[in-house]
């Protein structure tokens, strides 16, 4: 049976993890965008240019987010910079990209080529089990920069999604008085049959100043200067919406508002289960796409 070889370009530490068990799983693995190779398994091949990794690989994982700025991929363990056009450059109609969020720019590069991509932030399954990680990251900074315990606690979670299921659950366990925020019917029916208290979103104004950790797990402003002059000034506010995040950030430093835009938690705080994460996906992703050949 013909081995499946796959290049991982740029991305955290969770990528390590990764490589290393999709190694392990039987993939060929290639590696380009990481300055410190140490923690790599010595099967895998640590390549000087993207042009070597990529050559004889059929999948090309790429970071979560691919970009911060649209223009190079996202390498914070690699000194130099990697443009995403150069990189393109390299790819053929051969092989599946497998990257997070991509912007639209790096799409169109792609499709002009007839690349086939798969946003592995989509995949149902990463989605989910990557929200343990961010929740527990969460809980972390809460945990470090609250003066209290999240025993009796007053928390809000704004939003209904994975991340902020996992959430509640994790901070009701804790022992924590959780309120969660939404907007659909269907969501606060939800949030009331888990047993926490359900606001909607619209209504959030009345209700702010009580609380004494916020959380927002939606990526869009919610957070606003109407809303921010409802907190009480001895509350947290940890944002995990990715970018251009929750809150109005800006605005909030002018209240002495103490707010932690916490972006890429897995990567940070338990790189080695989240690089599982990935992990499954790829292989599940692979595996899918070898039946349909």
């Amino acid at each position: 049976m013909k081995t499946t070889t796959l290049a991982i370009i740029g991305g955290d530490r969770r990528y390590f993890a990764a490589a290393n068990q999709l190694c392990t799983a039987g993939v060929e693995v290639s590696v380009f965008g990481f300055d410190d190779t140490t923690p790599f398994n010595l099967n895998i091949h640590t390549c000087k240019t993207p042009e070597e990794a990529l050559t004889a690989s059929q999948y090309v994982l790429l970071p979560l987010p691919c970009s911060n700025d649209g223009k190079t991929l996202n390498a914070p363990l690699y000194s130099g910079s990697i443009p995403l056009s150069v990189l393109a450059e390299h790819l053929t109609a051969s092989k599946t990209v497998l990257g997070g969020k991509p912007d639209n720019t790096f799409k169109t590069l792609l499709r002009e080529k007839n690349i086939p991509f798969i946003d592995y932030l989509s995949r149902e399954e990463f989605a989910v089990l990557n929200a343990v990680p961010t929740a527990e990251g969460a809980i972390e900074i809460a945990l470090h920069e609250m003066p209290i315990t999240l025993s009796g606690a007053k928390c809000l979670v704004i939003g209904f999604g994975r991340i902020a299921k996992v959430l509640c659950h994790r901070l009701a366990s804790m022992g924590a008085f959780v309120t969660a925020s939404a907007r659909k019917p269907a969501d606060l029916a939800w949030i009331q049959a888990y047993g926490y208290t359900g606001i909607h979103t619209k209504d959030l104004k009345e209700h702010l100043s009580r609380f004494q950790l916020i959380v927002n797990t939606v990526p869009h402003l919610i957070l606003n200067e109407e809303l921010l002059n409802k907190i009480n000034q001895n509350t947290l506010i940890i944002d995990l919406a990715s970018k251009p995040g929750g809150v109005d950030f800006e605005y909030a430093k002018t209240l002495n508002l103490n707010v932690n835009w916490a972006l890429a938690l897995p990567g940070k705080v338990a790189p080695q289960s989240a690089g599982s994460v990935i992990c499954k996906t790829v292989l599940n992703i692979i595996s899918e796409s070898e039946v349909k050949v």
